[in-house]
């Protein structure tokens, strides 16, 4: 199930790195980023750590980031 979904986010990332080159849109946003990794890293509701939530996470958006380029 996790791959499947990982696999969907790529799908999203070829899309939305279409329409960024297509209105010459950067890659990247740093804040945007961190808004996402802090969000993630409040969710405490299981045994992961808020640090290990924000490497998994920070993973995960650097390799959809490659998809979109």
């Amino acid at each position: 199930m996790l791959i499947l979904l990982l696999n969907k986010r790529a799908s999203y990332a070829v899309e939305i790195g279409k329409i960024k080159k297509e209105q010459k849109m950067p890659v990247l946003d740093p804040s945007r980023e961190q808004i996402i990794l802090d969000r993630v890293a409040s969710k405490t509701e299981g045994p992961l750590s808020p640090e290990a939530l924000r490497r998994i996470f920070k993973t995960i958006i650097e390799e959809t980031r490659k998809i979109e380029e």
